[in-house]
């Protein structure tokens, strides 16, 4: 598993990298709509991050994550570090200014 994580300030065009693995991935015939990080609480992120892998989504986008919820990410890959079955998932978390 990897983990990508975008930060910088205002205006620095986070989303927009967010938006352009987005229309790369479409362009390969990949749904990946980005996830709100705000609609979720620190674990509810995790479960969401994990149904959307389940369902053989490979690159999960996230944005306006808090520092805590990219910890407790970076924690669970941590724990998932022996499943083969997340050894192709790309997570790219965009940090909240």
């Amino acid at each position: 598993m990897q983990v990508q994580v975008f930060m910088g300030n205002a205006g620095d065009g986070k989303t927009s990298t967010l938006q352009e693995v987005q229309n790369r991935l479409a362009t390969q015939g990949h749904s990946a709509p980005i996830i709100q990080a705000g609609a979720y609480g620190d674990d509810g992120l995790l479960q969401i991050i994990e149904v959307r892998a389940a369902g053989g989504q490979r690159e999960i986008l996230v944005d306006d994550c808090s520092r805590l919820q990219i910890l407790k990410v970076l924690e669970w890959r941590s724990c998932t570090e022996d499943d083969p079955s997340f050894d192709d998932l790309v997570i790219h978390l965009a940090r909240q200014d």
